[in-house]
């Protein structure tokens, strides 16, 4: 009788664990965790942190996504990644990896995350473990027994080399404003700033020089008549600028003429010979007309005769005059002026 019922018990476990293994068949095994690939970590270092979803084949997991923090302190560099792995058992695995860093000390714990999964019909979530993960500072330096306040900048001597600069610069600075108030000083006191100018000669001396060099060359004898013509009357008008305030340079010789009749300081005779002279000399320079070399000679000494009579000539004073007193005067010759000849030699 005892050894029946044994055997009833026997066959009911029997049959028992093949249902069970029936059931465990018919329903499909999940598995789901997190981890990171070190428990603590210096400041700065990195480590990976894994989710892994074991699940049927027809099975989908969605994990979870992040921007650039995972937790306050916790942060997360760069994309994940997620590798598949199929088992010959009919599951398959998720494999999901993010580099994670943290530059604050302290211990932190990473909360569970909640994975949704789904085989197109049926939907559930899955819920791992939460992480405890530990960030170090720097170790302290054995070899420093006291630590010690951050040391000021030594003081050094000034060399020549470091000091030369500054005292050229001001010494220069001070030349620049020495040398400012000095042109303003003499500026207003109407003195030439640097050294005294040349006064200028006066117009007549200018002019009989120049007719002088002329004569004494014998240019008035020369192939060229129309450069000598213009080198003449060149001279002439420009004494007549010098000396009675007439752009002669500018004007024709119509204008010429005009402007000196409004001054009122030439003598008809003058004026009928200057025009006489300046009118053959636009004849040789602008119509082509070749005067000969007395007609040259002439108009030479013409520009002799009007610069002699219209000069302004200073009267040499005493000293102890009176009404010379202060005042200074300054002689100047004629040159001499040959006579016209009627022929050029």
């Amino acid at each position: 009788m005892i050894r029946f019922v044994k055997y009833i018990v026997f066959i009911t476990l029997v049959l028992s664990l093949a249902q069970g293994n029936s059931v465990l068949a018919q329903n499909p095994t999940y598995s789901f965790k997190s981890s990171v690939t070190a428990d603590s970590i210096l400041i700065g270092d990195q480590v990976d942190l894994i989710i892994e979803a074991s699940v049927p084949q027809s099975y989908m997991v969605q994990f979870p996504l992040f921007a650039d923090t995972l937790i306050a302190g916790i942060e997360v560099l760069g994309q994940p990644t997620i590798d598949t792995i199929t088992k010959k058992s009919g599951e398959k695995d998720f494999i999901y990896r993010i580099r994670i860093t943290s530059f604050d000390e302290g211990y932190y714990r990473i909360p569970p995350f909640r994975l949704p999964f789904t085989d197109g019909a049926m939907h559930d979530t899955a819920q791992t473990s939460p992480i405890w993960f530990l960030v170090n500072t720097l170790p302290p330096d054995s070899t420093v027994a006291t630590i010690y306040d951050i040391k000021h900048p030594l003081a050094e001597p000034l060399t020549f080399a470091e000091v030369a600069p500054w005292v050229g610069g001001a010494l220069l600075l001070a030349a620049l404003i020495a040398l400012l108030v000095y042109i303003i000083i003499k500026r207003k006191k109407g003195e030439p700033v640097f050294f005294n100018l040349k006064p200028a000669e006066p117009p007549h001396v200018v002019a009989l020089r120049k007719l002088e060099h002329m004569k004494l060359h014998k240019l008035w004898n020369t192939e060229n008549p129309k450069e000598f013509q213009s080198h003449l009357t060149d001279i002439i008008r420009t004494y007549i600028e010098g000396r009675f305030a007439v752009p002669a340079m500018e004007q024709t010789t119509y204008e010429t003429i005009r402007s000196l009749k409004k001054t009122k300081q030439l003598e008809a005779r003058l004026l009928e010979k200057l025009q006489d002279t300046l009118a053959l000399a636009d004849l040789t320079k602008f119509a082509k007309f070749t005067p000969d070399a007395s007609e040259n000679l002439a108009s030479l000494e013409f520009g002799f005769t009007f610069v002699n009579d219209t000069k302004i000539v200073e009267e040499e004073v005493n000293e102890g005059d009176p009404k010379a007193e202060g005042t200074k005067a300054a002689e100047v010759d004629e040159l001499p002026v040959e006579p016209a000849k009627n022929s050029a030699k």
